[in-house]
């Protein structure tokens, strides 16, 4: 699978998400499973788990830490797996812009809350996603019918399969720099700093009762 090919899928993902009521978790959940298991056979999808996760890779950078940090409050090592998933299945505009310059998230709907505030309660509010990977693990298991999911991992090992995801471009390179620097942020992601100006302000201690 090439990348050309692993965005056609993704829009799909996105096209079938938005007919059944638009970026609620669940079913973008469901969705990204439907259309794996309905599009591609085994292989493929285990192709795409490895172009997603070398996608991942390149998203792996302080500026797009300090996005998530922003936008949902929280970051840690596996939360930014999420994160980093979620902009992915964002499409591919949204991703390449934001591998650029993170700070362009701002726009997305989802960031400003558009979505939210048109649709109602129970709609995505964050960014992240729950992994691409456990959903191509679902559907891996539907097609294949198999009771072992570490067959998975197994497939996904095979040395065409690293072969394909290693086509997409390595991650670039990150400069070194202090993310707990509030003013820091503010110049490196003006946009989204502005937004989201309360979770750079200092935070005051619990009071203590006597």
């Amino acid at each position: 699978m090439d990348a050309e090919t692993f965005w056609l899928v993704v829009d799909e993902i996105r096209g079938r998400a938005e007919a059944v009521g638009t970026q609620r978790e669940a079913a973008l959940s469901d969705c990204v499973v439907d259309v794996l298991a309905g599009r591609l056979d085994a292989q493929g999808i285990v192709a795409f788990n490895g172009v997603a996760s070398a996608f991942a890779h390149q998203a792996d950078t302080l500026a797009m830490a300090a996005a998530m940090f922003l936008i949902e409050g929280y970051v840690s090592d596996d939360t930014f797996m999420d994160f980093r998933d979620g902009v992915i299945l964002l499409g591919r505009r949204t991703f390449e812009a934001a591998l650029t310059d993170p700070d362009s998230l701002v726009d997305h709907p989802i960031v400003a809350g558009a979505t939210a505030s048109a649709r109602g309660a129970g709609l995505r509010r964050e960014v992240s996603f729950e992994s691409i990977v456990s959903s191509a693990v679902d559907a891996w298991v539907r097609v294949t019918g198999a009771e072992d999911e570490d067959d998975f991992w197994v497939a996904g090992s095979e040395p065409e399969h690293e072969a394909r995801a290693a086509q997409v471009a390595p991650a670039q390179s990150d400069e070194p720099w202090d993310v707990s620097d509030a003013d820091e942020i503010r110049r490196r992601l003006p946009r989204l700093a502005e937004v989201f100006a309360e979770r750079l302000r200092p935070r005051m201690p619990a009071a203590r009762l006597p």
